[in-house]
Order: structure tokens, then C-alpha cells, then sequence
């Protein structure tokens, strides 16, 4: 079953999932490969769930199926330790 949620100022629908996916980071020339789950997704974005340590205006690289289908995102928010959203992430894709 499908649930759609957009709170006001969003400008799609988010669509929950519960998709697996691997979040491709590169920090310093060091790329680096996190397992992710895939909480939810729009046309503009996702909402990943993982153990990984992000921040705002980052670039990754998400992997869902073949990394020959990767998208392109721009960290937006990380979830704060012991807030509901610790070990969250919000991406907005980039490149489109």
C-alpha cells in the first residue's frame, strides 16, 4: 500500500517505501559504500535511513537497482542524535 504525504511548502508528493538501496559517498578522494533503506521518495528526492555520517550540501551518489541507474543527490538534512529522525537523511536530486 502506498501512502502519499505532502506537508505544505513541498512541491511533490512523497511516496513511503521501503526499498533497499547503497549510498555512494566520496569524502577526500576516499569513496566510500553505505547500505541504505529507501523511507520514502518524490520526484524531487529521497528519505534514507542507514548508518552513515552525512552533512548538508554534500554530494552522493544513490545506487538502487544497477549503479548504471545511480542518481545524483545533494544532502539536504541529517537527523539529530535522539530526535526521531537520527540515523536519517533527506536528499534533494541534482543533474536532473
Amino acid at each position: 500500500m502506498l501512502s502519499l504525504h505532502m506537508p505544505q511548502g513541498r512541491h511533490s508528493a512523497r511516496v513511503a517505501t521501503k526499498k533497499p538501496a547503497r549510498l555512494v559517498t566520496n569524502l577526500v578522494g576516499v569513496q566510500k559504500i553505505f547500505p541504505c533503506l529507501i523511507v520514502d521518495m518524490s520526484q524531487d528526492g529521497f528519505r534514507l535511513r542507514g548508518n552513515f555520517k552525512l552533512r548538508p550540501g554534500q554530494l552522493v551518489e544513490l545506487v538502487v537497482d544497477d549503479p548504471v541507474d545511480s542518481v545524483q543527490c545533494e544532502v539536504i538534512w541529517v537527523g539529530r542524535a535522539g530526535s526521531r529522525q537520527e540515523g536519517e537523511a533527506g536528499l534533494l536530486t541534482v543533474g536532473k
